[in-house]
């Protein structure tokens, strides 16, 4: 099984006229599920937090420092320290849009969305509950044998489970072992496995798995 991940950053910004400037710069994650080049599955949006940076004239150099400094210490309080080189990208993008618009009009407030988004890549060959590498940033290993030893063997004839959020396929009628994670989400076994391997978190609400 190849088995992967990688991390992307997308931007993008809007600027409209306004009363003051200011700028407003939000923060969302989302995570794709690739197989053989293919995205079958994006998760929306999550909105990880939003600052508002106050500012009088960008010709000053002043202003363009403080405004840089702002938005790397808001980005970097999402534990991004591994990205360094990735938010400074960023917040010359963020100033560098905001001088243009300068150039047109007076006051104006600017809105920056950056979207960190993590990419699992599984290879040709799929799923497999086969020996795991040594892990980095996955589940606690507790977590994982515990899940694997447990037996999940009913579902609630009324529960609307749908599709496994991982591998996109029907939970009920492919013969394949369903597990339920502690924050109530159900998944095939060998997916949810797979995925703890490198992720500590549920792959539809993001709830951490304790030890």
């Amino acid at each position: 099984m190849s088995l992967s991940t990688s991390s992307s950053f997308q931007c993008s910004f809007s600027a409209t006229p306004n009363t003051d400037h200011f700028l407003i710069c939000r923060f969302g994650y989302s995570s794709r599920l690739i197989i053989v080049d293919q995205i079958l599955q994006q998760t929306p949006s999550i909105l990880m937090g939003e600052t508002l940076i106050p500012f009088s004239n960008l010709w000053h150099p002043e202003q363009q420092q403080s405004i840089e400094f702002l938005v790397n210490e808001f980005l970097g309080s999402f534990n991004l320290h591994s990205f360094a080189s990735a938010r400074r990208t960023i917040c010359r993008k963020i100033l560098s849009f905001a001088l243009q618009f300068h150039n047109v009009h007076g006051s104006f407030k600017i809105e920056a969305n950056v979207e960190h988004v993590e990419d699992l890549i599984i290879g040709e060959q799929g799923f497999q509950e086969t020996p795991s590498p040594p892990r980095t940033t996955g589940a606690p290993e507790s977590a994982i044998e515990r899940l694997r030893k447990e037996k999940f063997d009913v579902l609630n004839k009324e529960e609307e489970i749908g599709d496994c959020s991982v591998c996109y396929e029907e939970l009920k009628g492919q013969g394949k072992e369903v597990s339920r994670i502690p924050c109530g989400h159900v998944y095939h076994k060998s997916c949810i496995l797979t995925w703890l391997q490198i992720n500590n978190s549920c792959p539809l609400c993001r709830a951490p798995l304790q030890p």
